[in-house]
Formats: C-alpha cells, sequence, structure tokens
C-alpha cells in the first residue's frame, strides 16, 4: 500500500505543499478553516504525522543508510559510531536502519516510521530525491549528513569536499605533477561531485588543461566498485581519488601493471579512514567526523525545538595530512612518512 504524503493531500485539496506542512506542523502561515480542513483530509488519507516536542530528552533518532554504502569496517561505520556518541551526550538514542535499494526505490519507509517510535532521523551517505522527499513527509525533523539533495527543505552537514580536493590538487601541483587525473563517478554521490569540482578548480586556477580520459570510473552504475580501472595511456603522473580506499585499491591495480607508487604515479586520498590489510600510507584530506556529528545533532535537535523553515547547508572542514604517496617531481624526493 502507498504511503500517503503532503503533495498527495495538497493534490486533493488543490494547496501547496508548503500550506500542508504548516497545517500540520502547527505553525503561522494558515487559517483556522484551511488549517481544519487539511487536518481533517490527512486523517480521511490515512496520513500520520507527529508534533515536534520541545524537550527532547530520551527520544529515539532513525539513522538510515543505503545498503550499497554500508559495511561493518568502513567510514559510513565510523561516522554512525560518532553520531552515537553525540546522541547520548543528550540523552537521545541512535536506531540504525539499513535501506535497501528496493525499499528506497519503493519509498518504503523504515521501521522507526511505521511503528512510529522516532522522533528524528539523520539520512547517511546518500538517496535519492524522492525518498529524502518521502521522509520529510512525515512531519519529523531531519538532517542529511554527507550529501545533500536539491529540492525538499531539509538540512545538510557535509565535509568540505571542494575545499578538501582542492587543496590536495594543489598540493600536487606545487610538488611539479601538471598530468593530475582524478578517479570516481561524478554522478555517484554528491560528496565524489564535490571532490571532482574542487579538482577542476585546482587545475584551472593553475591554467592546467584536463583530458577526458583522466576521469577514470571507480565503480559501475548499480554502486558495486571496480577491482580494476580504465587508466589512459599515457598515464598522468598524479591522481586525485575520492576516498582513501579507493587510493588503496588504486595503488593495488597500478601495482599489477607495473606502475611504482609513489615513483611512477602519485596518490592522494580523502577522509583520512584507511582499514584492514591493505590500507597504505595515503596523503589525504582527513575529514573531521566528530565535529559532523556534533553539527548534525545540534541542528537535528534545533529542527525538533523550532521548526526552523528554509534549509541549511553546512560544511565541516578537515586538514591536509601528508603521508608517503606522493613525489615531489621538483626534487625527486618521496614527500610525507610512512606509518
Amino acid at each position: 500500500m502507498k504511503n500517503v504524503t503532503m503533495r498527495d493531500i495538497g493534490a486533493a485539496l488543490g494547496v501547496s505543499t508548503v500550506t500542508i506542512s504548516k497545517a500540520l506542523g502547527g505553525k503561522e502561515g494558515v487559517s483556522d478553516a484551511v488549517r481544519e480542513k487539511i487536518i481533517e483530509t490527512a486523517k480521511e488519507m490515512g496520513y500520520r504525522y507527529s508534533t515536534p516536542r520541545a524537550d527532547d530528552s530520551g527520544r529515539i533518532i532513525g539513522i538510515l543508510i543505503a545498503d550499497r554504502f554500508f559495511s561493518a569496517p568502513s567510514f559510513y561505520a565510523s561516522l554512525y559510531k560518532a553520531l552515537l556518541r553525540e546522541l547520548a551526550d543528550v540523552g537521545m538514542l541512535g536506531a540504525l536502519e539499513i535501506i535497501s535499494q528496493q525499499d528506497e526505490d519503493a519509498l518504503v519507509m523504515p521501521a522507526a516510521v511505521t511503528i512510529q517510535r522516532a522522533s528524528g532521523f539523520v539520512l547517511l551517505g546518500q538517496f535519492s530525491q524522492d525518498y529524502v522527499s518521502a521522509i520529510l513527509d512525515t512531519q519529523l525533523p531531519a538532517v542529511l549528513l554527507d550529501f545533500v539533495c536539491d529540492g525538499p527543505d531539509v538540512d545538510a552537514v557535509v565535509s568540505d569536499g571542494q575545499g578538501g580536493a582542492f587543496l590536495l590538487t594543489r598540493y600536487l601541483i606545487e610538488r611539479g605533477h601538471k598530468r593530475i587525473g582524478f578517479v570516481g563517478n561524478v554522478e555517484s554521490t554528491t560528496s565524489i561531485a564535490d571532490r571532482y569540482s574542487g579538482y577542476l578548480r585546482g587545475m584551472m586556477l593553475s591554467g592546467l588543461s584536463v583530458q577526458d580520459d583522466w576521469i577514470i570510473p571507480d565503480r559501475e552504475a548499480n554502486g558495486r566498485y571496480l577491482d580494476d580501472f580504465a587508466f589512459p595511456d599515457p598515464m598522468p603522473t598524479a591522481l586525485v581519488c575520492n576516498n582513501d580506499m579507493l587510493a588503496c585499491t588504486v595503488a593495488e591495480a597500478l601495482e599489477k601493471r607495473g606502475l611504482r607508487v609513489p615513483e611512477d604515479v602519485s596518490l592522494v586520498g580523502f577522509d583520512d579512514f584507511v582499514y584492514g590489510k591493505h590500507a597504505r600510507p595515503i596523503t589525504t584530506y582527513a575529514v573531521d567526523q566528530q565535529r559532523m556529528a556534533q553539527v548534525t545533532v545540534r541542528r537535528l535537535r534545533t529542527r525538533a525545538r523550532e521548526g526552523i523553515e528554509g534549509p541549511l547547508r553546512m560544511s565541516v572542514g578537515g586538514w591536509l595530512v601528508e603521508r608517503d604517496s606522493v613525489m615531489d617531481l621538483n626534487t625527486g624526493e618521496r614527500m610525507g612518512q610512512k606509518y
């Protein structure tokens, strides 16, 4: 059975979704007669909504992540732990739900909605615009973490992908690299798109051109990561990888082709998060996970208490971490330190 949304109610009454949201959320800007009609119609159509409470202590926050982005030892698992710590500090609980691609496509609501337990949501990683809109239709406060979504009135907290990738690209250029590629599917996530934008900006402001075959895909359309790459010939002298684990995988793929890192190809990553037997010392841009979680929880509580309208996009800065994956072409020396 299809979930009734605010858009459905608006279509039935011939009013905007904004008006529906204000009426059901108890906000100003709607006459008593219109509000009463909207509430009556919502009940008749089977729409469920909750009115936020001023006191949010002890409340349960649903933390949603798409199945394709989650694994036990991953960046998002680490970010989830940071969220749990921040929620616990303010007397709140976090409940993780992993959303399958099928449920996301069908706009199936998480259990926290269907059993009416959640008092707010953090959407982690990347979800479609339609799914974000469906979550917002619950009238519960929500914040996107590590991605943005155009259209819906929703807050987002992200790392400074553009600024970080720009810094990494300039770092390579200052060390004599002019043929620099980028590894990542730009259309997969908004965080990769931001990092790609920072890479392009770094190249452009230095007067360097970018060849089409220097942009190397890292995953298939369904999100499955590649273990082999369409490297160009000749190779760039350096590659900006959209995350650290990808950089480690790229290093292995290069070595299988007889190329050395960093002597033949320098690599930089993003996140400052590596794990497992394949981990390598990668120069990277460190993401401040704890700060991102802190800002997310703070914004979620503000939304719940004050019902603030108008989305905020908050970018949390990080810092460059220099390790042993870059060759300085000016001096012929390896940069950084090994672990």
